[in-house]
């Protein structure tokens, strides 16, 4: 039965992802987190130990882990040696979801000003990756998630998607639909979702402008959250309800406090 509980991409709280930010997430009505890679950086190792007691007694969950991606992290490039450390990156991301008990690991696969004339060749290369990734994910017990992504990104639409996916196995890679990236087809997200359907196995959850990506709280912008969470009702959808966005206030709970309040109105909303 889909029963969503409020999960938090915790670099949207704070980029200083220390140990203090974890015990006032643990106080919060926040129930499951994605983090990024920094927390796999030996700075962030009582961030780490913290959490991971905190899950112990039930009080939080890492639910994701994303991968670097950017600039030299990106296994669709051509450049054999950015190919080869972007590869590397998403496996040390895959060994942070196992010391952390996180299921997923969400990648993108590839950078953004994709040229047409690259295209289908970046995509080749993004294959490559996800050939090597997965067998490594097998192994360690994790899922890879590719990142519906906008603009020229690889990934940029369902079609894109499943090309990218064709031949792997469904129970180690699936999905991360952020509900933001959709540019101009915002009136499609219900669809998108049923499109989907059990690929989809982690969200990123945000509003927009219709245009481009802008990581406002749901409500703030044009997508239609009543259908959404209707459709995600109807497929029986499991998966991390993971807030990727940018909430108003001046301090860590005051930003806490605008999760919570959104939370419980999409939550709220009715549906059939």
């Amino acid at each position: 039965m889909f029963k969503p509980q409020l999960g938090v991409s915790l670099h949207m709280l704070s980029e200083q992802a220390g140990s203090d930010l974890v015990k006032q997430v643990a106080a919060s009505g926040i129930a499951t987190l994605e983090v990024n890679w920094r927390l796999g950086e030996p700075t962030a190792a009582a961030a780490r130990s913290l959490l991971n007691r905190f899950r112990d007694e039930g009080a939080l969950e890492v639910k994701t882990v994303h991968a670097r991606f950017g600039g030299a992290y990106d296994f669709s490039a051509l450049d054999p040696d950015v190919y080869r450390q972007s590869v590397q990156s998403v496996a040390a991301a895959i060994e942070l979801a196992v010391e952390l008990g996180a299921g997923i690991v969400v990648v993108h696969s590839g950078a953004d000003n994709v040229t047409p004339e690259q295209r289908a060749e970046r995509i080749a290369q993004s294959r490559r990756g996800l050939a090597e990734l997965v067998p490594v994910a097998r192994k360690a017990g994790r899922r890879v998630a590719l990142e519906l992504l906008p603009r020229t990104c690889l990934g940029r639409d369902v079609p894109e998607l499943f090309t990218l996916l064709e031949g792997f196995e469904p129970d180690v890679l699936g999905v991360c639909l952020d509900t933001n990236h959709l540019m101009d087809r915002a009136a499609t997200l219900p669809g998108v979702v049923r499109q989907l359907s059990d690929r989809l196995i982690t969200l990123h959850l945000s509003d927009y402008d219709g245009v481009d990506e802008k990581h406002w709280l749901p409500g703030k912008g044009v997508l239609d959250w009543a259908a959404f969470m209707q459709v995600l009702k109807d497929i029986d959808y499991q998966g991390p309800f993971n807030y990727e966005c940018h909430p108003p206030g001046e301090t860590v709970e005051e930003r806490i406090a605008q999760f919570e309040e959104n939370f419980a109105w999409l939550a709220g909303l009715p549906g059939d």
